[in-house]
């Protein structure tokens, strides 16, 4: 049996033993070490490790979307378990596996002589990363469709998710395809960081200089930009519900400023909490201002546009064709369209790559067998099921 079989396996039994029934109706697989490429593990062990939650009710053969929370803290503190139980009871409840993410956390308290070997940008996203990359490997053991991840974060953990959402090349670097990250929540957090740390107070740059990187270091690695996810927006990226404080001008204008970026499809909301009762109003029964619900009504919307519609043929040639002898090919058409919505449509004939096509659609084919493919992509580009045409073109020698 192959070494990696083998881990794959231990792994699996580790994690069924880890299980166990939780509060909230849900059940908990804890501290589960999300590492793929052997790196030592941090000190302590539990910063490489992310907790999965699932419904009491749920089936390995289920396809559950899961949402993945990132936590605050100035990227040097906090915790996966920090604020966890209604977020917990909030999305089990709501048919959705949850995961909240320990990272690789900079030093605290600060030392002012910031040492290069100290665990800085870009240690915190790709952890995040590694731990998206586990969830697309392992999930679907546990009946979590990694195809459909919502990532939500607060505070620094809003910065990373953002991101992750809007830079794809972390997910990229682990085999993930953008489009399995369906929306991103960013929760108050920060996307100019070069901006942030020229208005900022001299507490607030030793904050910046100890997770991003000193003046100094980013002349060399140009991390104030890198980790800045305003300079990836674009209306390229997945949804986006951004929250910010109401009464915080600065905070407020930073967030308009990433929506912008991003396009239309980003939404700004602005809400009466500070910064950590912006957090603390997930999933808590004392949300007057209604955050929970913009947060389920967006997850809902990004779910429903990940899911591709069917395509059923209106009109297709026979399933024999004849081409005069003289002539190499003949022109076959087709008429179809989506069961539901108006998607993007694929077309792709034989070994030809999709490519978009409208309806009605004519290919040219010669003589022998053929297959006709055309397929609608759901809103984040995820592919639908195939329709298939398949026919035979005949060489005909009668004479006219």
């Amino acid at each position: 049996m192959r070494p990696g079989l083998v881990s794959t396996i231990l792994a699996g039994l580790a994690l069924a033993l880890a299980a166990a029934p939780g509060a909230n109706g849900a059940t908990k697989v804890g501290d589960v070490d999300y590492d793929l490429d052997g790196s030592a593990a941090p000190v302590p062990a539990s910063l490489g490790q992310l907790d999965l939650y699932l419904p009491d009710d749920a089936d390995p053969a289920d396809h559950l979307p899961i949402v993945v929370y990132v936590h605050g803290g100035g990227w040097r503190t906090g915790d996966k378990s920090n604020r966890i139980a209604d977020k917990v009871a909030l999305f089990t409840g709501a048919g959705y596996a949850f995961a909240s993410v320990n990272y690789r956390l900079s030093p605290d308290p600060i030392d002012a002589a910031f040492p290069a070997e100290r665990i800085r940008f870009p240690d915190h996203p790709e952890d995040v990363a590694e731990a998206l990359a586990w969830i697309d490997r392992n999930g679907s053991g546990w009946g979590v469709d990694p195809s459909r991840i919502v990532l939500i974060g607060h505070s620094a953990g809003a910065q990373i998710v953002a991101l992750l959402g809007s830079d794809p090349s972390y997910v990229k670097r682990w085999g993930m395809k953008p489009r399995q990250l369906l929306g991103a929540i960013p929760l108050d957090g920060e996307y100019d960081i070069e901006t942030r740390i020229a208005a900022g107070t001299q507490r607030s740059r030793a904050m910046f200089y100890n997770a991003f990187a000193t003046p100094a270091e980013n002349v060399v690695d140009d991390a104030w930009r890198l980790g800045s996810p305003i300079e990836w927006a674009d209306d390229e990226d997945p949804p986006f519900l951004v929250v910010t404080q109401k009464n915080s001008p600065v905070r407020a204008a930073a967030a308009g400023r990433m929506v912008d970026a991003l396009g239309a499809g980003a939404t700004l909301l602005a809400v009466p909490y500070d910064h950590e009762g912006i957090n603390a109003a997930v999933g808590s029964a004392a949300d007057p201002a209604g955050e929970t619900d913009a947060i389920m009504d967006f997850i809902r919307g990004v779910l429903a546009g990940s899911s591709a519609s069917r395509v059923t043929f209106g009109a297709r040639p026979p399933g024999r064709l004849e081409v005069a002898g003289k002539r190499r090919k003949i022109e076959v058409r087709w008429r179809f369209e989506a069961v539901r919505g108006e998607p993007k449509l694929e077309c792709r004939l034989d070994g030809d790559r999709f490519r978009r096509c409208e309806s009605p659609v004519s290919r040219r084919a010669g003589k022998g067998e053929h297959t006709f493919r055309v397929r609608a992509l759901a809103a984040n580009g995820e592919p639908g099921p195939v329709a298939l045409d398949r026919f035979r073109v005949k060489v005909s020698h009668r004479r006219r």
